[in-house]
């Protein structure tokens, strides 16, 4: 097809083109039989002459190689190559492989990148494979002056591929390297933003809560390094201490927890150790134990020291990470002396049981409880007595302020008296003030519970045949006495607790206001009768009280008397006792038998375990619990002592009896101390007596201590006793 604008010169040049078309179909056919029927590749070109007689070939129109008219952009024309004639110039397909079309990429639309030219011309770069007639794409401005080229049949021809510089076709361009991971994820990361955004924005709430868990506030694990193999230091508020290891725990003895109750301190409450002058230098040696109090032996023998105010601490580490229970031990066999008897821990029973120990020394005897008006008048406050408990309530506080620092929870402490101990923590629970928040917890056993019931008045008085034999009238003359002096002008009646082994006499209960009493309702300490503070309040904290069922038998004497008595000779003890004036010998020892178990019975339930069994009676239920320990050591009477030893576990086990019955009481201790738990011992069930005495008794469950724990409600024997009017009437004076 000619255009009508081509002058004759043209028709010269169209003849001369025939003629060459003709000789290149010559030489395509030539090749093509030297491939021996490989289907020929060539491209006859379109003849601009109207009468050409080659027709020319199909082309073939790659993937993505046109656009539609209209898609995306209006329509334009291409511009192909043209010759010197301007005639628009066939590529042959054999000027591009088979295999460089292959290795070609598709086109992507959204890969090309505009390009913004300072002389405002908009270009894209596209990548593509051939253009429509087989030639190499070339970079298309996209503008006013230059639309795109359209083909003979309509379609717009889009660039797909090529130097972006309009050079020719660069292999290396065509054939990128696989991108690495790296590249992957970058771009994967660009495609998808919200995606990415999320992982991005949890990464970096992980990496917040790690770095806050690791660097936010932690207990931190302080474990004292040993010096020379065998010495803890542990830190009080008055100074480093030194103590022992010993058998796996460690011990620390000896350690002032108040200032010497000595010259102008003798007779005063206990002085905590407060003021940096009453310190000490460097690092206080607790290797060796203190000396105790003045007091008085088994045998009215005396010895001690008054500067005794010292305790003990047994633990099985020290440390602050794991703070373990602590147990406050309380010990006095009297009020005169026996401290601390049986109750005395070690380190190895620390580590054991996984407790801190501390066993405190406090004032007895007349040093402990002495009420004198000449004492009373020398104070701001004008009182006198009960300075043992003031001493036990200094060392509580000692522990409050220091057990953490040897491993203990100042928390968790459980205060534990016996016998005499006992009975100084029983008026403790019934005191005001100053045992708050000292103990979480208290466990009594063997107590007595004939509790200060006389005024300051009249223990004053009953003290000046003591001041008459000492021959002092006033505070000053008292405080310049000798130890040795005032220990031998105290009345042998003030010491002497044999009645308390041995069934009541008939004249036992004739002046009962004129008998001495160690402990006084101070006003200060114990503010009033203590079973009438029990009757309106109870107690402050939970209370496990108890004792063995035959705990008024000392072991020795009873040991002794095991061959030397027969069922006459008890009889006879029976009927020559109160119990035979009132007319109860004969149903007495029909009630329990003319033996030797049968008279520790009934003498431990007149003057111990009765009048506990009424005293929790009296308080009310919800905090206290009542034991009874049943299981004898060593021979056929379960002691005053015989519990507290299966607890400490401090004697050799010989039968399974005793084995189990270890393993019993030390569940229920442990139980108590570590988690503040025992058995339920609320329920009341309720008892009436007959008219003459028109009396009911609450009586609740409690605990038989056996080869098991077997709780019951009641106990009957108590009841026959309460209901004769001997309990608590006669109960244990210590």
């Amino acid at each position: 097809m000619t255009r009508p604008d081509l002058d004759k010169t043209d028709s010269n040049n169209a003849d001369k083109k025939e003629i060459a078309d003709e000789e290149r179909e010559k030489m395509l056919n030539e090749e093509n039989e030297k491939h021996k029927g490989a289907e020929a590749a060539t491209i006859s070109p379109p003849s601009l002459s109207s009468n050409t007689d080659v027709e020319p070939r199909k082309k073939k129109i790659p993937i993505g190689g046109i656009k539609m008219p209209g898609f995306c952009r209006p329509k334009s024309k291409e511009e192909f190559p043209r010759d010197e004639s301007g005639e628009q110039q066939a590529v042959e397909e054999s000027e591009v492989g088979i295999l460089d079309a292959m290795r070609r990429p598709l086109v992507n639309v959204l890969a090309s990148i505009k390009k913004s030219r300072p002389d405002g011309e908009l270009s894209a770069e596209l990548a593509s494979v051939e253009t429509l007639d087989g030639s190499v794409g070339e970079k298309i401005i996209i503008n006013d002056t230059a639309p795109p080229a359209i083909t003979e049949d309509g379609m717009e021809t889009v660039r797909l591929d090529g130097d972006p510089d309009g050079g020719e076709f660069n292999e290396e361009k065509m054939n990128p390297q696989k991108p690495g991971p790296l590249q992957v994820l970058i771009s994967t990361a660009r495609r998808n933003h919200l995606v990415t955004g999320v992982i991005l924005g949890v990464l970096l709430i992980v990496i917040i809560i790690i770095t806050v868990a690791c660097a936010g506030p932690r207990r931190m694990i302080v474990q004292p390094l040993l010096k020379d193999g065998k010495y803890m230091e542990a830190v009080t508020s008055c100074g480093l201490v030194q103590g022992i290891l010993e058998d796996g725990g460690f011990a620390f003895r000896g350690i002032p927890y108040a200032l010497p109750p000595v010259n102008s301190l003798r007779w005063r409450s206990a002085q905590p150790i407060n003021r940096i002058e009453y310190c000490w230098n460097g690092t206080y040696l607790a290797h060796n134990s203190s000396n105790s109090c003045w007091q008085r032996d088994a045998l009215g023998n005396a010895g001690g020291d008054e500067d005794c105010l010292y305790l003990d601490v047994f633990t099985p580490q020290v440390r602050y990470d794991t703070p373990l229970p602590v147990v406050v031990m309380i010990g006095a066999e009297t009020l005169s002396g026996g401290s601390p008897g049986v109750m005395q821990p070690s380190a190895k029973l620390a580590r054991v049981r996984d407790m801190v120990f501390v066993r405190p020394n406090f004032r007895l005897g007349i040093f402990g409880f002495l009420s004198a008006k000449a004492l009373s008048r020398s104070t701001h406050l004008p009182t006198s007595g009960n300075y043992a408990l003031s001493d036990i309530i200094v060392a509580l506080k000692w522990v409050q302020l220091n057990i953490q620092n040897f491993g203990g929870d100042e928390k968790s402490v459980t205060i534990w008296g016996h016998r005499a101990g006992g009975t100084l923590v029983t008026c403790l629970l019934a005191a005001t003030h100053p045992i708050k928040n000292l103990f979480s917890r208290a466990w009594i056993s063997s107590p007595s519970v004939a509790l200060p019931t006389k005024n300051l008045e009249i223990s004053e008085k009953l003290s000046e045949p003591f001041l008459n034999a000492v021959r002092c009238n006033d505070a000053a003359c008292l405080r310049n006495k000798t130890p040795q002096e005032l220990i031998n002008a105290e009345p042998s009646s003030w010491y002497n607790t044999s009645e308390n082994s041995q069934l009541p006499a008939g004249q036992a209960d004739k002046n009962p206001s004129n008998r001495h009493e160690w402990l006084v309702i101070d006003g200060a300490i114990i503010p009033e009768n203590v079973y009438d503070t029990f009757k309106h309040v109870g107690t402050p904290v939970k209370v496990v009280m108890g004792t063995t069922v035959h705990s008024a038998a000392p072991h020795s004497h009873w040991k002794n008397l095991n061959g030397s008595m027969d069922h006459l000779q008890i009889e006879k003890s029976v009927n020559e006792s109160l119990l035979g004036k009132i007319g109860l010998s004969d149903e007495v020892v029909k009630r329990y038998n003319a033996t030797l178990h049968g008279l520790a019975t009934i003498i431990t339930e007149i003057r111990v375990l009765c009048p506990i069994y009424n005293l929790t009676n009296m308080v009310p239920p919800n905090n206290i619990s009542f034991y009874i320990a049943t299981q004898p050591r060593w021979g056929q009477l379960a002691d005053a002592d015989s519990d507290v030893a299966a607890i400490l576990g401090s004697y050799t086990l010989f039968t399974p009896e005793e084995k189990r019955h270890q393993s019993a009481i030390q569940q229920l201790f442990n139980q108590f101390v570590w988690h503040n738990r025992i058995i339920d011992a609320a329920k009341e069930i309720t008892y009436g007596y007959n008219n003459h005495h028109n009396y009911s008794q609450n009586a609740r469950k409690i605990i038989v201590v056996g080869q098991d724990i077997l709780p019951q409600h009641g106990y009957p024997n108590c009841d026959y006793w309460i209901k004769n009017n001997l309990v608590p009437k006669y109960a244990r004076i210590d």
